[in-house]
């Protein structure tokens, strides 16, 4: 999991986690709000990466248009994740290479404050996870646990992962994470 403090800072490090998964030769999923994934390309190509070469094996999913696939009546539906979110990952992780995976539509969640969703879908990402072999990394805006009054939906969160970062340039995230 990755609280950054800006959009740039959030680019700069996803595209790092892509480039590493690049170098083993990971089929990359993306699953960002189209502008993150606008700034996260800038810094692929900026590393020379080539976001439209078919042969980079990049999958880019609109996070808006996923989380409505997944939501009915305003709720996490357990089978419309099963069938788009499981289909998906198994589809990409089902080659001879691993699958890395960028994901913020927990993050559309905690933006509206609906912390339990974003727990409920970080829970079906680590059940998924069991199930294919990939690497998730989940991006938050540190702004959404400022308030005091959301540290338990904070520690809630850092609970459903193996790895709480953030980068030195952002630096309510790190404070956060401190705390």
């Amino acid at each position: 999991m990755q609280l950054f403090d800006a959009p740039r800072s959030l680019a700069d490090a996803v595209s790092h986690f892509l480039i590493e998964g690049r170098a083993h030769g990971d089929h990359l999923l993306v699953i960002a709000r189209a502008s993150h994934w606008q700034l996260i390309r800038a810094y692929l190509e900026r590393r020379r990466v080539n976001a439209d070469d078919p042969a980079e094996r990049l999958t880019v999913i609109d996070a808006r248009k996923i989380r409505t696939r997944l939501v009915r009546r305003g709720l996490l539906d357990p089978a419309r994740m099963q069938d788009t979110l499981d289909g998906l990952i198994a589809e990409l992780s089902s080659g001879p290479s691993r699958l890395r995976v960028y994901g913020e539509i927990v993050e559309l969640f905690a933006e509206e404050g609906n912390f339990e969703q974003a727990c409920m879908l970080e829970d079906y990402w680590n059940y998924l996870q069991q199930q294919h072999a990939f690497t998730l990394l989940c991006g938050y805006s540190a702004a959404h646990f400022a308030d005091p009054r959301n540290a338990h939906h904070l520690r809630a969160v850092c609970g459903r992962h193996t790895l709480v970062k953030s980068q030195s340039a952002d630096s309510l995230g790190s404070w956060l994470i401190a705390h």
